[in-house]
């Protein structure tokens, strides 16, 4: 949870997380859902410091765990192994800043859109095995991140799925053809 001590990292197997921070006043909120092959916990491992975000399975989730007594066995053993682990947090800057870039996108249907392909692991490709990515949210949460009204969060849905450009059920978005949503986001 967000405050919580440094404990190692997390490595997403399989299943997803919920991602909340809660900076200043706020929070603590939804602000990403991490896809298998997500890293966290490298922040506080680095830092010593309280870790930034929360995490919480939406499903049956598989976890690897690395402590951190081992990571600091791994950087004492080889001191330049600290840049791999840097590069993990480099990945979640560039993930916070294409996010607040999404948020500038004026046309509050390309900005869902940019949202949507953010929290499936696709804005800029498409899954190398074609599958549907599954994102576990709530037209309430897509209205959140996206700053819109939920009427408009689920017209925008209905309207993409009409598409065929994705599939919506309880709590759960299916997006099917992730190169269809980035071609929108061109027009």
């Amino acid at each position: 949870m967000v405050g919580d001590p440094p404990g190692g990292m997390f490595g997403l197997v399989s299943g997803g997380l919920s991602v909340s921070i809660a900076p200043e006043e706020r929070g603590p909120y939804f602000a990403h859902f991490a896809q298998p092959g997500t890293w966290f916990g490298e922040a506080a491992a680095i830092t010593g410091q309280a870790r930034r975000v929360g995490l919480s399975a939406t499903r049956d989730a598989e976890l690897l765990h690395l402590p951190l007594q081992e990571i600091q066995e791994i950087v004492g053993k080889n001191p330049q192994a600290w840049r791999l682990f840097a590069l993990i947090t480099i990945g979640h800057l560039d993930m916070a800043i294409g996010a607040s870039d999404d948020l500038m996108i004026r046309d509050h249907v390309k900005r869902c859109i940019a949202i949507l392909l953010r929290l499936g692991g696709c804005r800029r490709d498409s899954p190398s095995d074609g599958a549907p990515v599954e994102i576990d949210i709530s037209q309430e949460e897509i209205a959140i991140l996206s700053n819109v009204a939920r009427t408009t969060a689920g017209a925008v849905l209905r309207k993409l799925e009409a598409q065929g450009c994705l599939e919506q059920s309880y709590r759960r978005i299916r997006i099917l053809a992730p190169d269809a949503l980035r071609d929108l986001l061109r027009d």
